[in-house]
This record gives structure tokens, C-alpha cells and sequence, in this order.
């Protein structure tokens, strides 16, 4: 048991002051380091704006990430006191989303980078011990935290006689020695419950997989290198940031072409990130000639392996010492995967059913935002499947640039016919900006390449209202007076619907309040520029264009209480339960009407 997690077990109290202060910066064993003072001006240094502008938004967005990452750690440290894996599960992948959103930045000054070393090996350090609890949830995590329990099997290298399973020409010589029959073994036991679904996902990816790897003259055989890198998952995550049915870090899959931004991760498309790990494999296959060398590189990287070889004077995979002891148990896990995986039942597997090719498929080229709700709904397919098809993607929506979406066959003419009738989700991203010393709206205004009238309207600033230093503004995306414009017109609403302004009432959801006025929940969102997911609160204003006869008919769902009138006789005069009217006004105390008050009656 880790440093922390005893910690935690010893006594209660310490675990939520270590969560504060973990979350708040304060280190419990090493003094704060006191930020670096604010220049008088920027204009001396940079002179470049657009580099001015890339340093001052990432050392915001690192900041707010950052403290994000930290409370994600804290809560995951307390939840798992109270053995609420499910709860460090989620919590552990929100830290993962936050550094790989940090990842991106270009211009990490040196304690920026220096506090995420130290974040990430104290991360490390005790995410060893939720691993084993994630793995028997089958949660997201890579497998790559499953081989960190495997690691005792990695002793020291010893020369010895290997069993030749295949070596045919053109592929990945499988062999066995007693290393191998270890985790053969392992799998049988400890890793069967993984194992056993890793072979169950395998159906899926197989034919796609074999097609890409024989477009590069790649061995099949490669296909189990992706069983013990994600276990056939393409959301699966590790600690160290990688991502995908590949485990691409983002400095790798840029590199090979893969695309991360607000909308996509493409290191999560099965099709993109398989194409981009053989070009990698193959590169690497060109750098060392050698198979388990390109192995032992994807896992460690061909620096590590270069200076092994110079190191260990050996091109010789089973006699490189002084390799880390992941590295040194990869190949073996890979050899083992692939020999358990050609004849399952010998090694008491389940041979699995003939898992559904989804990636038989159809594309569709769209060039708005559009909700997938939408999408599945008029292709009369679930939701999930929609997203499973395409999971790369990172909202409930397209992105608001040309993406070609997957369908499943038979489903392109059918989605395409209808695509004009989808609303656009206007999608506004912003970013954060402390005030610093000399900061003016006119320099933020060109530091954003954001008009001055955004920045007020998204703030709520007044004329001539003044900025403080330290104060946080809400800085939109260029483009918002277009998307707030676009949103607020409605040409294809206002000419035939009237539009209301509806308060939001205590326990109402879109859904309701959806169903009240004949419309959809997708719609509210729409005009009123709300994202999938965002809370509404009692009070807020919403935008509403319905037919006059759908307000007329909401309107008729209000009853004015009258003299003498009782919560019974009002259910007695309108037919809704008296049950039914406590539920719909739980603000009213029945015990306490007066005439004039309003009852809600749907």
C-alpha cells in the first residue's frame, strides 16, 4: 500500500486536509514556490503578438487545467477511502482528459513543466494501487496498468532454449520459453476475467486491422500488439496520458496525422489510429530490422532501445539487461496474447461468438454542428451505436467544421435527405484571462483577436466600467456576435412561430418544459446557445419560438386558485391527482393556498 493510501486508512480527517491542500497547491513535504511577478508590460518582450497571445492563453489555460487536474486527484484520493472505485474511476479520467489537454500547449515555461513532472509521478505513485480495482470494473483504464501488476514476473533475463511455435516467412516469429509460459499462466488466473474480454473485442477490429496491416506489408500478427496496449477499447487511457485502441500519446499521434481539438481525439478512430500505428510500426520496422526491437521501442522508445543495445553490446532482445522491466516483459506479454489467442479453448478461453463488423460502413460528409441525437433518431438506429461507429468524437455533436461521419450501410441517403432540416448547434468556446498589471480592454482585445463589445457582453461590463488586476474574464471564441446573432434572429422560427420569454421554474428540466410548449429539448438548446449537458437554474430566461396554439394550450396548464378552493377540489375540478399536483408545485404548501396563486397542472 502506497504512502497516501495509508495515509488515508490511518484516520479520516487527513484525507480531506491532504485533498485541500493537494487541490489548493499546498505541498505537505516541500515549501510553495512563490509565483514569478507580473511584468509592467509584454511589449518589450514580445513582439510578436501571436506569440504574445499563445503564451498569455495557454499560462491561463494551464492555470485553470492545472487546479482542475488537482481537484480531480484530491476527490479521487477521498473516494477511494470510502471504496467508491466507480467514483475514482470517473475522477481519474477527468485528470487524464485535463493533462492531455495540457498536453497541446506549445510554451510550457520551466515550473510550469516542473509542477507536472511532480503532479504526474505523485500520480503515479498511487494510482499503482487504484489500478487493480479499475481493471476488475473493466473501466477505461489501458492495460498498460494491468502489465504493472505482471511486473514480478519480469526477473532477470536468463539465455535459455527457446520452443519455436511459428516462424514462417513475412511474420512475427512466435516463440515460448519459461518467461512466456509465466504469463501464460497469468492470464489463466489473475487476467483471465481481461483476457477473456480482450478476446471477446477482438471480433470487431480484426478484418479492419488485417486490412490496414496487409496495405503496409505488415504481419498479422501485429493485431495482438493492440490486444495488450488497450485491450481492444478505443476509449481506454493510461496514467501516462496515452490514448486509444493504439495508446498513442499526443506528441506521437501528431506526428503521424492524428487530430486533437475541442471536437475530435483521433487517436479513439479505430480506422485513423490503425493507419497511423502501422506507418509507426513500419518506421520503426526500417530503424531496427528486428521485430521484438520494434516491440520493445513502441513500448519504451527508440532512444531507450538504442542505448540498451550500445549499453548491453547486443541486438538481441532476450539479452538486453539493462532494459526497464515493462520493456522487459512486453514482448513476452505479446508473445503470450498471440499464442493463447490462436487456439483459445486449449488454454480454457471462451471462443467467441462472431462479434457484429461494424466497420462495414457508410460515410457521410457533414459541414455543421449538428446533435448526434438527431442523427441516430432519423437513421433509426440507438444513440450509443451512432457513437460507437464514431468514437472519436469528444462532444454529443459534429464539429462546427467539414467532418465525415460513419454510418451504418443502408443509412447514408436516409441521414443525407434529412440533414437540411437539422438545426446547427451553435457552440461558442471561451477561455479564461486573469488581469494583469497594464492590462486594458483594448490590449485584451488584440490579444484575443476578440472584438471589445464581445468581451463586455460576456462579462456584462457596462461603459467606461473598469478592470482590477487578478480579475477573471470570460474571453469568447472570434466569432461569437455571429453565433450570438445567428441564434437570437431565427429567421426560420420568427416567421412562423411567436416568440415567448419562459422563466425557469424550481425542479423544471428542457425535457419538460419541452413537452409543455410541443417542442423539442434539442431546440430550446439551439436558440437559447446551451451545450448538451448544461444546467438551467430557477430564475434563468429562456428563448422560446412555439405555435400560438402550443402557447395557448401551455397556457391552459396554469389554474388560477380560486376562493374556497383546496388541493382536493382542485384535482376534483381539473382531474389531476392531488399526488400528481404536489409533485408539479412542490414549492406550495398544500395546507397553504390563496386565492390568485398558480398551480401548475402538466
Amino acid at each position: 500500500m502506497k504512502t497516501y493510501s495509508k495515509l488515508i486508512l490511518c484516520v479520516c480527517v487527513p484525507v480531506f486536509v491532504f485533498a485541500h491542500a493537494y487541490a489548493t497547491h499546498e505541498s505537505l513535504d516541500e515549501p510553495i514556490e512563490k509565483p514569478l511577478e507580473a511584468v509592467e508590460t509584454v511589449d518589450s518582450i514580445y513582439t510578436d503578438k501571436t506569440v504574445m497571445a499563445e503564451t498569455f492563453y495557454e499560462a491561463d489555460r494551464f492555470e485553470a487545467l492545472f487546479n482542475e487536474a488537482k481537484i480531480h486527484f484530491a476527490n479521487a484520493l477521498i473516494a477511494e477511502h470510502f471504496a467508491d472505485t466507480f467514483e475514482v474511476q470517473l475522477q481519474l479520467k477527468l485528470i487524464f482528459e485535463a493533462l492531455s489537454d495540457i498536453e497541446v500547449f506549445n510554451n510550457l515555461d520551466p515550473i510550469q513543466y516542473e509542477e507536472m513532472t511532480h503532479f504526474t509521478e505523485r500520480l503515479i505513485h498511487d494510482f499503482q494501487d487504484f489500478a487493480p480495482n479499475a481493471v476488475s470494473l473493466h473501466a477505461q483504464f489501458s492495460v498498460s496498468d494491468l502489465r504493472e501488476s505482471m511486473e514480478y514476473l519480469a526477473e532477470d533475463m536468463v539465455i535459455e532454449n527457446f520452443k519455436v511455435i511459428d516462424d514462417r516467412d513475412g511474420h512475427i516469429p512466435i516463440i515460448s520459453n519459461s518467461r512466456v509460459e509465466s504469463l501464460i499462466r497469468f492470464f489463466q488466473n489473475q487476467g483471465r476475467e481481461s483476457f477473456q474480454t480482450w478476446l471477446n473485442r477482438m471480433g470487431e477490429y480484426e478484418v479492419l486491422y488485417k486490412q490496414i496491416l496487409k496495405q503496409y506489408n505488415l504481419p498479422e500478427e501485429l493485431i495482438y500488439l493492440s490486444m495488450i496496449e488497450s485491450g481492444f477499447n478505443p476509449n481506454a487511457y493510461s496514467y501516462a496520458r496515452a490514448m486509444g485502441l493504439w495508446q498513442f500519446m499526443y506528441s506521437t499521434g501528431k506526428i503521424y496525422g492524428l487530430k486533437r481539438d475541442y471536437w475530435v481525439d483521433e487517436r479513439r478512430d479505430p480506422v485513423k489510429a490503425t493507419d497511423a500505428a502501422a506507418r509507426h510500426l513500419k518506421d520503426l520496422y526500417n530503424e531496427f530490422g528486428d521485430w521484438y526491437l520494434v516491440m520493445a521501442a513502441y513500448n519504451a522508445g527508440s532512444g531507450r532501445i538504442h542505448r540498451a543495445i550500445q549499453r548491453d553490446r547486443t541486438r538481441d532482445f532476450w539479452k538486453m539487461y539493462s532494459l526497464p522491466k515493462e520493456t522487459r516483459n512486453y514482448v513476452p506479454t505479446f508473445l503470450a496474447a498471440a499464442i493463447i489467442s490462436r487456439d483459445p479453448e486449449a488454454y480454457g478461453f471462451t471462443v467467441p461468438q462472431t462479434a457484429p463488423n461494424y466497420w462495414t460502413y457508410d460515410t457521410l460528409s457533414i459541414d455543421k454542428s449538428v446533435e448526434l441525437e438527431s442523427i441516430a433518431r432519423v437513421a433509426g438506429i440507438k444513440y450509443q451505436e451512432l457513437k460507437e461507429l464514431n468514437p472519436d468524437l469528444r462532444q454529443h455533436s459534429t464539429p462546427n467544421y467539414a467532418y465525415t461521419i460513419r454510418l451504418p450501410k443502408g443509412k447514408r441517403e436516409t441521414v443525407s435527405n434529412a440533414l437540411e432540416s437539422f438545426n446547427t448547434v451553435h457552440t461558442v468556446q471561451y477561455s479564461t484571462h486573469v488581469v494583469r498589471r497594464g492590462d486594458t480592454l483594448t490590449r485584451i482585445s488584440r490579444l484575443y483577436n476578440v472584438p471589445i463589445r464581445d468581451i463586455m457582453t460576456a462579462n456584462k461590463l457596462r461603459n467606461n466600467e473598469p478592470i482590477i488586476i487578478g480579475q477573471r474574464l470570460t474571453i469568447p471564441n472570434p466569432g461569437y456576435s455571429e453565433t450570438v446573432a445567428s441564434s437570437q434572429s431565427l429567421p426560420d422560427y420568427s416567421s412562423k412561430n411567436e416568440k415567448i420569454i419562459y422563466t425557469v421554474r424550481k425542479n423544471d428540466t428542457l425535457g419538460h418544459i419541452a413537452e409543455r410548449y410541443g417542442t423539442q429539448a434539442s431546440n430550446i438548446r439551439h436558440w437559447n446557445n446551451l451545450r448538451y449537458g448544461q444546467y438551467i437554474y430557477p430564475g434563468q430566461k429562456l428563448v422560446l419560438w412555439v405555435p400560438k396554439s402550443n402557447i395557448a394550450q401551455a397556457g391552459n396548464s396554469m389554474y388560477t386558485v380560486q376562493r374556497g378552493d383546496s388541493l382536493h377540489r382542485i384535482s376534483q375540478k381539473t382531474g389531476v391527482s392531488v399526488n400528481r399536483l404536489k409533485q408539479l408545485n412542490p414549492e406550495i404548501n398544500p395546507s397553504r393556498i390563496y386565492p390568485g396563486d398558480k398551480i401548475r397542472l402538466r
